[in-house]
């Protein structure tokens, strides 16, 4: 390790750890001890690091750090979710939210700042792409979250600002870090990776093999309405997502889950439900139904409770699982599609 520049251990897996120690003559097991301590104790101060020798302490102090998020602000919602807001140079900001409930806690993170997807029933696709998170930032808003949260975080989705596989490398060793089993120890089943569908790189990640849930993002069934809702459509078709998916079962007895955006005379008709349901036959799936979250500025319109239901029955006589996600924090601009950036002076 150079003295130059501090290198951040927070995004580090054990054995890049073991490997950056190496030219100090420590042994191999020293980088899982680090890592232990960072993401399983989580302790960030080397000093504190107990059962390492004085010299290795002094080593890690003198060459290396570990970053920390702390929330700028924190909205909490009359629902009990918390909306946890982070910012970064130039006044930046990004989100995740705490989503306590009786039998678990979700934290839902973001990957980028801004989206260059464009999906038009997302606030977040408005502002463009700003910039990547790095993959200390997003694990930093785990650990902030898990600092914050009385309660055992049981669940981490990638649901949050940003499309997560336009980030895949850091997300592929974010997602590595958060389910090792010596590291953040969440599930890889219970860690959920949302996309709209950049086939390529939905193929990529499966192939990482990290073992995490999947959901797709959809809002219509046919490519007409589809394009103009969702730009990247246009680029990579129902057709091509729907053969990806048969094509790419996931192992261990993983399902796709298809997050369906239900909006007002996009894709909410009667004949859709039909047409999902044809393609959900071509690969094991669930369903979960997302009603659009209205927020300023959106001409989209939320279905009537007798049309979202009416689709939820077409789905359910078919045999498929279906849900309705009832979207928490509303009230604090939490829910789904409601994430935007506000840029400090």
């Amino acid at each position: 390790m150079s003295v130059s520049t501090k290198i951040d251990l927070l995004d580090r897996l054990p054995q890049e750890i073991t490997d950056l120690l190496a030219s100090h003559g420590q042994p191999p097991y020293r980088g899982m001890q680090i890592f232990q301590w960072i993401h399983d104790k989580k302790t960030a101060d080397f000093e504190s690091m107990t059962n390492l020798p004085k010299d290795l302490r002094n080593i890690l102090v003198e060459n290396a750090t570990i970053s920390s998020l702390e929330p700028v602000a924190i909205l909490d919602s009359k629902d009990g979710s918390r909306k946890l807001i982070f910012e970064v140079e130039q006044g930046r900001q990004f989100s995740a939210i705490l989503m306590p409930s009786l039998d678990r806690v979700t934290l839902c993170i973001s990957s980028q700042i801004g989206c260059r997807m464009g999906c038009q029933f997302c606030l977040t696709g408005t502002m463009g792409r700003v910039r990547n998170l790095t993959a200390a930032e997003i694990l930093g808003q785990v650990h902030a979250a898990i600092r914050l949260s009385p309660q055992r975080v049981s669940n981490v989705v990638f649901m949050g600002m940003g499309e997560p596989l336009d980030n895949l490398e850091a997300v592929i060793r974010a997602v590595k870090i958060i389910t090792h089993r010596e590291g953040l120890k969440i599930a890889p089943r219970r860690t959920t990776v949302s996309t709209v569908g950049l086939v390529p790189k939905l193929v990529e990640f499966i192939e990482s093999g990290t073992k995490a849930s999947i959901a797709i993002s959809l809002c219509a069934t046919t490519d007409e309405a589809r394009n103009k809702v969702v730009p990247i459509g246009k680029k990579y078709g129902i057709e091509a997502l729907i053969s990806a998916l048969e094509a790419n079962r996931l192992p261990h007895g993983h399902v796709y889950t298809i997050e369906y955006q239900l909006i007002s005379g996009v894709g909410d008709s009667l004949e859709d439900a039909r047409r999902l349901s044809k393609m959900l036959a071509r690969f094991p799936s669930k369903v979960n139904l997302i009603p659009f979250n209205p927020w300023p500025g959106s001409h989209y319109k939320r279905p009537t409770e007798e049309a979202i239901e009416a689709f939820k029955k077409i789905l359910e006589a078919r045999n498929h699982t279906v849900t309705i996600r009832h979207s928490r924090g509303q009230d604090i601009g939490a829910a789904c599609g409601q994430l935007g950036e506000v840029v400090s002076p």
